[in-house]
């Protein structure tokens, strides 16, 4: 994500005290608990409804220790760079005004049935909203460092058989099962953080998706988008802009398309792992992976 200078103002804010909520917070609160108070006290004797507010109010109290911790979180992910790109995608332009929005002490704080938030681009907006979207936006380290650890087994593997055999034939890698781990990664990650972030080669897989001209099979449709002014036929093709090819990139990484994304980079990874392997053995069948190779990964699974 880049950050910008508001971004970073308002995080550092929060982070210098410790994410102690501001005079807003509590102004807006009071007003909420005031008339929670008013609805117990009118309860008198009926226990039942009279409990029922009670709850209420404590779930106020469990709700601003929680927003605290949020409020700290997120400003800390901001401060410290770890927002993933896939904020910065054309499906996700709002995101950073909504942080900033919820950061904001200009945004009036408010209590709605029970609940206390924000509103946030039209929107009702509380701290769960914000703590899914927060873990949705942040880089995915905990698979970036899974990822890792197969390419360095592979690596190593590969390595190992170098020093046994005199011209490596690889036997020893089964890439099957690579694929296998690596699925498993994938499907347990954030495929936002996957495919926007830099993972193994250093380049981001929306860049591969970027460079691969041949979209003929896919339509605008079949990912949700609106196709071009000049597109008669709906069907995607060479004459991308960057901005056409920004969005499909960016649609792969919605839940209506997440299990083909995922065979995406579940190819595309494999590929890389396998390359590594083959480098470090030695193997006369090493070479890097060619335009015309990572075309054919995508039209495996873009032919829909």
């Amino acid at each position: 994500m880049n950050i910008n200078e508001k971004n970073l103002d308002l995080a550092n804010e929060i982070i210098s005290k410790d994410g102690s909520l501001d005079e807003n917070f509590f102004e807006g609160v009071s007003e909420g608990v005031s008339q929670m108070q008013q609805n117990y006290l009118a309860a008198g004797q009926d226990k039942t409804t009279a409990s029922k507010e009670m709850a209420n109010l404590n779930g106020i109290v469990a709700q601003t220790d929680s927003i605290k911790e949020t409020n700290k979180m997120l400003a800390q992910a901001i401060a410290d760079g770890d927002m993933s790109g896939w904020n910065d995608s054309e499906h996700t332009k709002d995101h950073k005004e909504a942080f900033n929005s919820w950061m904001s002490k200009d945004n009036k704080v408010i209590v709605k049935d029970n609940k206390i938030g924000k509103m946030i681009n039209g929107k009702f907006t509380t701290e769960n909203d914000i703590d899914k979207l927060l873990n949705e936006s942040k880089k995915d380290f905990a698979s970036m460092t899974a990822l890792g650890e197969i390419v360095l087994n592979a690596t190593n593997l590969g390595k190992e058989d170098k020093g046994i055999k005199t011209k490596a034939i690889n036997n020893s890698f089964n890439e099957k099962q690579t694929r296998s781990q690596i699925m498993d990664v994938i499907k347990k990650g954030n495929i936002k953080s996957l495919m926007f972030d830099p993972i193994l080669d250093g380049a981001p897989f929306v860049e591969e998706i970027l460079e691969m001209p041949e979209l003929k099979n896919v339509t605008y449709k079949s990912l949700g988008l609106k196709p071009p002014k000049n597109d008669d036929d709906g069907m995607i093709n060479e004459t991308l802009t960057r901005k056409d090819a920004t969005k499909i990139a960016s649609s792969l990484a919605e839940e209506g398309n997440k299990e083909l994304a995922q065979e995406l980079l579940g190819d595309y990874f494999t590929k890389i792992v396998s390359q590594n392997n083959k480098k470090a053995s030695g193997s006369t069948s090493y070479k890097d992976m060619t335009n015309e190779e990572k075309t054919a990964l995508k039209n495996k699974y873009l032919n829909l």
